[in-house]
């Protein structure tokens, strides 16, 4: 599971503030004996200048409303990446070109879908940020598209080399919180759940140290999630219940119910099957807990479908998932427990059927 740093926008206008924030960016402009030793340094800048200010126009017009990024997000990408070409900015002796167009390429592989395009963003990336060293600036950015461009290809190895580089480039907590709940996601693909397990519960800390914002509260709930999942891969089922319940229960006092795991849209599970495993400790969590039978046969029968999905698509992949054993021990595990609670709910009078997730 990973979760973009913009996740208060609607998609398009997400789209654009993954890009290159331009206040982080605190560019400076040539100088004027820049300009004598290079002419060439001027057209490179004010390239730079439209790129900026395509990607990040006025939010507001003055009725105070949302202006066009939301309707023509995607076309301003299409058009800084179309100048950025045009000019080889691949090539170009001006890094922040590199830059530009790299983050043009991972937000457009966000809004389309389009792994090459990550592919491109990282092979424009990886030299430049070797050839702009860790004292610039613009290596923050950089390296915030590089990881995430590792994390759409699912690329865990290199990710976590990323996110180890990007974290402690981060002065904002919430930032680094948020950061570090992903890169523990990494670690947790890598086999790695101790040192998973450590990192979650270190975010879970340093959440309880900050500023009870709304995004705070949303990634303190989020790495409960993680920690669940963690515990049930470590081999232990029982603090993955009581953690998957606490979560929850969180979802629930903040009026967002299971939307959180289920269908927010700035978050995303890598491998895709992933959410599966969520949405089963999820809904078992709320069976383990039902008052009445009824409520519990039919929680756990989603649980049970969910596993059972979970297995099929990690299968159909190649079956390389390392945690699929796991799996298949707690979807028999569920089995029981759903059979159980039928056995239970039979006595009971029956009643319309509840709505299950939205995911199949």
């Amino acid at each position: 599971m990973t979760w973009r740093a913009a996740r208060t926008l609607t998609p398009l206008l997400a789209l654009a503030a993954l890009v290159l924030p331009a206040v982080a960016r605190a560019d400076t402009p040539p100088s004027a004996w820049d300009y004598a030793r290079d002419p060439a340094e001027r057209d490179r800048w004010n390239l730079h200048v439209r790129v900026e200010r395509l990607m990040h126009p006025p939010l507001l017009d003055e009725q105070g409303i949302l202006g066009d990024l939301q309707r023509d997000g995607e076309l301003r990408l299409e058009a800084a990446r179309a100048m950025l070409e045009q000019a080889d900015a691949a090539h170009s002796p001006d890094l922040r070109l590199r830059f530009d167009l790299a983050g043009v390429y991972r937000a457009l592989g966000e809004a389309q879908g389009r792994d090459d395009l990550y592919r491109k963003a990282i092979g424009i990336l990886v030299p430049a940020i070797a050839a702009a060293g860790d004292d610039s600036p613009a290596v923050t950015d950089a390296l915030e598209n590089l990881v995430y461009s590792y994390v759409h290809l699912d690329m865990p190895r290199q990710e976590l080399a990323a996110w180890r580089r990007y974290i402690p480039r981060l002065s904002d907590g919430r930032e680094r919180v948020l950061a570090m709940m992903n890169m523990g996601e990494a670690e947790m693909r890598l086999g790695q759940v101790d040192d998973a397990l450590a990192t979650f519960r270190d975010v879970l800390r340093r959440c309880g140290e900050l500023p009870n914002t709304t995004g705070v509260s949303e990634t303190y709930v989020l790495t409960l999630w993680d920690l669940a999942v963690a515990f049930d891969r470590s081999g232990d089922p029982r603090s993955a219940m009581d953690t998957a319940a606490r979560a929850l229960a969180m979802n629930v006092l903040a009026g967002t119910g299971a939307d959180l795991i289920e269908s927010n849209p700035n978050v995303f599970f890598v491998p895709a099957w992933e959410r599966r495993w969520y949405v089963a400790l999820l809904y078992s969590a709320r069976a383990r807990d039902a008052k009445d039978a009824r409520d519990a046969a039919e929680d756990w029968t989603i649980a049970e479908q969910q596993w059972d999905a979970y297995i099929r698509q990690a299968t159909a992949a190649g079956g390389r998932d390392p945690y699929l054993p796991i799996a298949r021990v707690r979807r028999e595990r569920v089995e029981v427990e759903r059979a159980s609670a039928a056995r239970r709910a039979a006595r009971l009078p029956r009643r319309p059927e509840r709505r299950g997730p939205w995911i199949y």
